[in-house]
């Protein structure tokens, strides 16, 4: 859970009244400010098993010759407030120096014995997979930090040392507006697929160890 500390606003009135001998008294007010509380968190604690792998039973993939797919495994991001709340999304990824392709949305799936980069996987969503307090719900994509919003036909995390100023949220479907909408859930069902390099002449046994931590941020 991100949160923010509370802070106390004190307002001094002062009440001065009219004559040549002036009289005061001091009014205080106070009152805390609490901020939202949301809490995100992943089914099977955020863990995607690929299983064991035999790289020969792996077909090539189309346009990407010298990697294999693997078949894509399916998590539920949910983000639970208590009360409704404009937030956005952000990805960091923790195995960054190890993906085997350079692009903001491939994230590192660790490296050999000899230092080569094994793979990456993505995660990713269509429109249909992203509800708002179970309602439908559309992806909003932001390039400059939040400030403007463009809706985006699904999303895909983003690694942040990439994409510093990109930003992800949702709108409720139907509503007419380009901005992020405050809700008390989100549920996002998220495709998570990896992609593993075939040109690797000597690969030995090797784990696949990628990591991902998906930020929540208030708007």
């Amino acid at each position: 859970m991100y949160s923010t500390p509370s802070c106390t606003l004190t307002a001094l009135l002062t009440l001065v009244s009219a004559g040549a001998s002036a009289s005061t008294t001091d009014v205080n007010i106070s009152g805390v400010l609490t901020p939202s509380a949301c809490t995100p968190a992943l089914t099977s604690n955020g863990q995607v098993d690929f299983g064991n792998i035999a790289l020969p039973d792996l077909d090539p993939q189309p346009g990407l010759p010298d990697h294999s797919i693997l078949a894509p495994r399916h998590l539920t991001f949910t983000v639970m407030c208590d009360r409704p709340t404009r937030f956005a999304l952000v990805a960091t990824g923790n195995r960054r120096d190890s993906t085997s392709i350079p692009l903001p949305n491939a994230f590192g799936l660790g490296t050999t014995s000899s230092g080569q980069a094994i793979g990456y996987y993505s995660a990713i969503w269509t429109n249909n997979d992203a509800r708002l307090d179970s309602l439908p719900a559309d992806t909003l994509y932001s390039e400059d930090q939040g400030n403007t919003w463009t809706p985006v036909s699904g999303g895909s995390f983003e690694h942040l040392g990439d994409k510093p100023d990109a930003r992800l949220s949702f709108t409720r479907r139907g509503v007419g507006q380009n901005s992020p909408s405050p809700a008390t859930l989100l549920t996002l069902r998220l495709q998570v697929s990896g992609w593993l390099r075939n040109d690797i002449p000597h690969l030995d046994a090797a784990l696949l160890d990628g990591h991902m931590t998906i930020e929540l941020q208030y708007l």
